[in-house]
């Protein structure tokens, strides 16, 4: 393979494959389709015209070079407003999608580096499925809609922590006896009634205090969402469950949560977060890349005589990782008697900066182990199971 300019020439071989790359952005995809028999590239610009929306024009491009019989592979970044409902259409279409992520793609320049929406195109349209380019799982409708909800949930408790903490900065301005720990709505209702009647009351900055009643009410909405949010997710698991019991598919999400749910310690948050942004777990060849998709794997760096490690490879979500080391400081509390916890005991016992790497390599190690026991049936030695499945 020899690269020349912004097209790769193959001179060893003649496929009959076409790439298209596509640069997604808002008023503009950049489109590149490279036809590895002809060893020629062509360029479109893609934009709303004549009726037509970008994206219609770019499926009809995709359409067209379908029928010519060849095999169309198309590229383009997982960073975008567009997620994966154009990955979905162009499958549907019969097209070979490649979802790359833009950190993991390294390209070789020399001098300043020029970016453009037509490079990038060229870029993504030069790849080839033998080049073995690192790709994003696409996930089902019903995938990415539990992955949202998982996400609205973090997002609403966020929130609630904001104006919490917003609260306690102000209460520490004024001389009032405040809260140190988070509070719900109606504890600060009462409490904000309770400090009106005292003489500090009137040592605080008037407009200080009329900020009160707006985070209050923003608090209490915030609480409304989440208790509303979390009926909606149990209808949702109820629904997954009934749809199992009926198909009587065991390999179902709700499968999976139900298998978490058994080992003491591992609460309901935790057993449905997991399965929910994850997806199906026998997706992953093997426990080791299911606990590299967490981020939780070493990264070494060797060059000539130089050995050094760089910690853990933190690819991948950050809520997910943090969900991870969640459950391992469970495990570690309420499976004592577990294999994985009499292995990093004593380290545990530590303090400081060994008690955090020995945590992380229990959380690593717990994802594998729950890997093998939800996709191959291997039990967890010495795990304490309180809610056994009923069968």
């Amino acid at each position: 393979m020899q690269r020349k300019g912004n097209t790769i020439k193959r001179d060893s071989q003649v496929v009959n494959q076409i790439s298209v790359g596509i640069d997604m952005g808002g008023s503009l995809w950049a489109t590149a389709v490279q036809d590895w028999g002809a060893g020629k590239m062509s360029y479109y610009g893609l934009k709303d015209k004549d009726n037509q929306s970008k994206e219609e024009r770019a499926f009809e491009l995709v359409s067209k070079l379908l029928q010519s019989g060849k095999r169309v592979d198309v590229f383009y970044y997982e960073a975008g407003r567009y997620g994966y409902w154009p990955a979905r259409k162009l499958i549907a279409l019969g097209a070979i999608v490649h979802i790359l992520p833009i950190n993991k793609l390294k390209v070789v320049m020399s001098g300043k580096t020029i970016k453009t929406d037509k490079l990038d195109a060229k870029f993504l349209g030069g790849l080839h499925p033998s080049d073995h380019v690192p790709s994003v799982y696409i996930p089902t409708l019903k995938e990415e809609g539990r992955r949202d909800a998982e996400r609205e949930w973090t997002s609403i408790k966020t929130s609630i922590e904001r104006v919490n903490s917003q609260m306690i900065a102000l209460i520490e301005r004024t001389p009032l006896p405040g809260f140190k720990s988070h509070q719900t709505s109606i504890e600060w209702r009462k409490a904000v009634s309770r400090w009106s009647k005292l003489p500090e009351w009137k040592e605080c900055p008037e407009l200080l205090l009329l900020r009160f009643p707006n985070l209050i009410a923003e608090l209490e909405l915030f609480e409304k969402e989440l208790v509303s949010w979390k009926q909606i997710i149990r209808k949702f698991q109820e629904r997954d469950e009934e749809t199992a019991q009926t198909n009587n598919n065991e390999d179902s999400t709700s499968a999976t949560v139900r298998k978490l749910q058994q080992f003491k310690g591992v609460g309901d948050r935790l057993s449905r977060h997991l399965p929910w942004e994850i997806g199906d777990f026998r997706r992953f060849g093997s426990g080791k890349r299911f606990a590299a998709f967490f981020g939780l794997t070493p990264c070494p760096y060797s060059s000539g005589t130089m050995r050094r490690d760089q910690g853990i490879s933190k690819t991948g979500r950050k809520s997910l990782r943090k969900m991870a080391v969640e459950c391992a400081w469970l495990w570690y509390r309420w499976q004592k008697d577990s294999w994985l916890v009499k292995k990093w005991a004593d380290r545990l016992e530590q303090k400081g900066r060994i008690r955090r790497t020995a945590i992380v390599a229990l959380a690593r190690q717990l994802m594998v182990a729950l890997w093998r026991y939800v996709v191959k049936g291997e039990a967890i030695e010495g795990a304490i199971i309180n809610k056994p499945i009923e069968v």
